[in-house]
């Protein structure tokens, strides 16, 4: 399994070496490139705006993907992509050498003229190289970007990934007013679009004359590791649903993956007020549809409230164990409050954001 490891990262450094002859060779623009960018939802959304950047930079120019199969709903519709590569079911870590072999395959038979490496991977280098890509363009921590033609350094006192990835825009040449500029995007399809909306009709005959707020209570999951530390308890999300419902007459929406189900299920069950439970049965497409019509949407660290932001819905984000300086969502259209406490380790939601806390912030971006 090609995984990072101590060992494999000092190797890096010194693999590094027979590249640098290579790395002062001019860069050209772009005329056919692709992103590699395998894992996971809510990183594949923080990538986004670095596609967007280079979109604007090299209008002439094709951009295609590789992604994981589980991130792949998040870039499927973005009409700044030309192709999407399938990288297996997760990210590069649970690939086998045959997947990785059969990747590189794929990649080489396009010809791209230049990747774009927003990962911290010696592995996701190694296949760049291995595709026979020219240009590599790539983030250099710890010797991981051994193969790339440009090795770029992360930005000194940045810490939220969309900014470090678009540090690779930056070492390309692309103008500073361009690069602040763009933020994440998701573009829900229409059939999306359409199902949600006669979803709402049918369901909870929702015309628009109350709020909707979207509740996510899972999250922390994917094929490559599982932290459900992320997930605010279930007991705070009744309180909260309950408080929204009461106060404003919100029409409460669950919505979530078959892996969120049990927590829904549990949610639905408290509330007092009147609830529609939608997870296990709404796509990330559906998701991002139906926050493009919400009112308010509450959700962790997770994908779906990266998806919920980027449409432009005003966005409580609720952090436990990771940092919002560093994954929160990133220059979105709409408003986001990121809550999050500092807590001793091991965590605890004992010392993490309190429904109070999550009542004041909903209140602040429901009124405005």
């Amino acid at each position: 399994m090609p995984g990072e490891t101590l060992f494999t990262a000092a190797l890096a450094r010194v693999a590094r070496l027979p590249f640098l002859l290579a790395s002062r060779q001019p860069l050209t623009a772009p005329r056919k490139a692709i992103i590699l960018k395998p894992c996971c939802v809510s990183q594949a959304m923080l990538t986004t705006p670095l596609l967007a950047a280079l979109s604007h930079a090299y209008p002439q120019a094709r951009f295609d993907w590789a992604i994981s199969d589980w991130a792949r709903p998040a870039v499927v519709g973005n009409p700044r992509l030309t192709e999407i590569i399938s990288s297996g079911m997760g990210g590069v870590d649970a690939m086998s050498w045959r997947e990785v072999s059969q990747l590189v395959q794929t990649i080489r038979a396009e010809a791209y003229d230049a990747c774009f490496i927003p990962s911290r991977s010696s592995v996701l280098s190694l296949i760049a190289w291995m595709a026979g890509i020219p240009q590599r363009i790539g983030l250099h921590v710890g010797g991981r970007g051994f193969a790339d033609t440009l090795a770029v350094s992360p930005p000194s006192g940045k810490t939220n990934e969309a900014v470090v990835y678009l540090s690779l825009a930056t070492a390309v040449g692309v103008d500073a007013e361009i690069v602040t500029s763009v933020g994440m995007e998701f573009y829900p399809p229409d059939a999306d679009r359409t199902a949600v909306t006669r979803r709402l009709v049918d369901d909870v005959d929702w015309l628009g004359d109350r709020p909707l707020v979207i509740i996510h209570p899972g999250g922390g999951q994917n094929p490559v590791r599982t932290d459900e530390r992320k997930q605010w308890p279930i007991e705070r999300f009744v309180l909260l649903g309950n408080h929204l419902a009461r106060r404003h007459g919100a029409q409460i929406m669950l919505v979530g993956a078959d892996s969120d189900k049990p927590l829904a299920d549990k949610i639905a069950g408290l509330m007092s007020a009147p609830v529609a439970n939608w997870a296990g049965r709404t796509t990330l497409g559906q998701v991002g549809a139906l926050a493009d019509v919400a009112d308010l949407y509450i959700g962790h660290d997770a994908g779906p409230t990266h998806i919920a932001a980027a449409v432009g819905c005003p966005t409580l984000a609720i952090f436990g164990p990771s940092h919002p300086a560093i994954s929160a969502p990133y220059a979105t259209k709409g408003r986001v409050v990121s809550l999050w406490h500092e807590s001793a380790w091991p965590f605890s939601w004992e010392d993490g954001v309190t429904v109070a806390e999550a009542i004041a912030a909903s209140e602040s971006l429901l009124e405005k």
